[in-house]
């Protein structure tokens, strides 16, 4: 696999999710959503979500099991194949691959591959021979968790999980929100962009780094 067509999938699918937003946000009011507009926001997080998740795991997958990028050229295996790769990304702690090796085919046994924390911990236990590239890229982004903490507290509705999207609220030009995928609209005062369209471009600046 060339992690470089990787990376344009997942750049032209960006971009769709992108100007599907830019359509809804033409037709809501940002501070008022509705009942049905908030439940159209929330699937087009989960999409979002989905796609950024599997961008990461694909990338490692195939940096563990022998893939190229245009500029570094071939990148060899460093693991058997995608089931070796899952049981260690399933079993390691801490960044420490388990002692002894085997094999997983349970999906839902994988950690959340979107979750720049665990992300960093699970390529320091496979150690692919682009380690560097892929610390480097997706560990300059870490404010793509906050589209994590928002989806997940939109899946688990409770106190706890309302009070970690409050938590994010002070580094932008917040409203208040009734439901957490409101924070998605807050303004990212750098950029002038919305919290979700901001996070996406960091997307595209990670996944250009790991894959070039």
């Amino acid at each position: 696999m060339e992690l470089n067509r990787l990376q344009q999938r997942f750049e032209i699918s960006l971009n769709r999710a992108d100007n599907q937003l830019v359509s809804y946000l033409s037709n809501v009011q940002q501070q008022n959503l509705k009942v049905a507009e908030v439940h159209q926001l929330e699937g087009w997080l989960s999409e979002l979500w989905q796609m950024w998740c599997r961008f990461c795991r694909t990338t490692v997958v195939a940096s563990c099991t022998g893939c190229s990028t245009q500029a570094a050229g071939p990148i060899a295996a460093v693991h058997a194949g995608r089931g070796e790769v899952s049981y260690i990304a399933a079993k390691q702690r801490n960044g420490n691959a388990p002692p002894k090796h085997g094999h997983n085919s349970v999906l839902r046994l994988e950690p959340t591959w979107g979750h720049i924390a665990r992300l960093i911990e699970v390529i320091q236990a496979l150690s692919p021979a682009n380690t560097n590239s892929l610390l480097g890229g997706f560990g300059t982004v870490p404010q793509i968790d906050e589209v994590r903490i928002i989806r997940n507290a939109a899946a688990h509705r409770n106190i706890q999980t309302y009070n970690e999207v409050l938590a994010i609220s002070a580094g932008y030009k917040a409203t208040g929100i009734t439901h957490p995928v409101e924070a998605l609209l807050w303004i990212d005062p750098p950029t002038g962009r919305t919290l979700v369209q901001a996070r996406m471009d960091d997307m595209r600046i990670a996944s250009r780094n790991v894959c070039a």
